[in-house]
């Protein structure tokens, strides 16, 4: 999770193949050719959005992004989505453990968390011997993160998406 970002949004984004052959062309973002998709945005505005490509009206054969969406307020009203706190608060007192995690699961967590904070002490260890310091990218507050992230993931010949707002792109 990014701290300080433009925005606070859980998105779930499932991306589909590209096509093998393309016969139109379509948009790009950040240098990929954008991919059908659903996202389905968990906080804030409950909704389901699918992306895809439709072309254009007209005799040239060119490709817009376009999307299809259902936002849970806008159909059913505001009001009907509970805080996600009264939503707790109400299955505690009903005795619903669902949302809530046991003991042992807690305790395998930390189990985990705790082998990397100790994997990060030896290595600040040893660069400490070698009188240098763990690379920590930075970023300006109201950004979608360090540079550095981008290079990670171009790596692999993948990419951020932005989050969808307002139930566009």
């Amino acid at each position: 999770t990014g701290k300080a970002l433009p925005t606070k949004v859980t998105e779930v984004n499932v991306m589909f193949r590209r096509p093998p052959l393309m016969y139109f062309d379509s948009r790009e973002t950040r240098g990929q050719k954008v991919r059908n998709s659903i996202t389905l945005r968990i906080q804030p505005d409950e909704s389901i959005i699918l992306g895809f490509d439709a072309k254009r009206p007209g005799p040239q054969l060119d490709v817009e992004q376009v999307s299809m969406d259902f936002v849970y307020g806008r159909a059913f009203g505001n009001s009907a989505i509970s805080d996600a706190y009264e939503r707790l608060l109400l299955d505690a007192m009903l005795g619903d453990s669902t949302l809530f995690i046991r003991r042992d699961e807690t305790e395998l967590a930390w189990d985990r968390v705790t082998n990397v904070l100790d994997g990060w002490e030896i290595q600040e260890e040893i660069m400490r011997k070698r009188g240098k310091t763990l690379p920590l990218p930075q970023y300006e507050a109201g950004t979608w993160g360090p540079l550095e992230s981008d290079d990670l993931l171009a790596r692999d010949g993948h990419y951020w998406r932005e989050p969808i707002l307002n139930g566009s792109k």
